[in-house]
């Protein structure tokens, strides 16, 4: 079963069983989803990379915004926990993530390709790991260790 049925009958199941926080998550997704669709200049199908790429965006939102919450303090920990929901029900969907020792060993295998030889260098370093893994890393970790291994 693809990714976009997959959503779609869990919230059938959400609306039967009336689980506030699935129906919020979902509706939450396919509401991007349908934003991602009719965005200008796309033209493209919504296969499961599509979704993979509105769900990742989107988590990726939540990950956001439950730091700034942080920043609020005590007061923002019911809108924390419903983020913290979000973000969990939802990464099952997502591809497994590389560890940053996988990651590192990437980011050797770029600098090895493209020659890099200084921090300057990084965003090429960037590059050629987000070309070939983009679903499987952190930009943020990408670059936090090609500046390590650059610099």
């Amino acid at each position: 079963m693809g990714i976009e049925q997959e959503i779609t009958t869990r919230l059938t199941e959400a609306m039967k069983s009336k689980s506030a926080d699935e129906l919020r998550t979902l509706r939450m997704v396919k509401s991007a989803g349908q934003i991602a669709k009719t965005a200008p200049g796309f033209s493209g199908e919504t296969n499961d990379a599509f979704w993979i790429e509105v769900i990742s965006k989107y988590v990726k939102q939540q990950k956001k915004a439950i730091e700034e919450f942080e920043k609020a303090g005590a007061g923002a920990a019911a809108q924390i926990s419903e983020l913290r929901f979000e973000i969990d029900y939802l990464e099952p969907f997502l591809p497994q993530k590389a560890t940053e020792d996988e990651i590192r060993e990437m980011v050797r295998k770029a600098i090895e390709q493209t020659g890099a030889t200084s921090a300057k260098m990084v965003g090429k370093v960037m590059g050629a790991v987000m070309k070939d893994h983009k679903d499987r890393v952190d930009a943020d970790i990408v670059k936090r260790i090609a500046t390590q291994e650059l610099g």
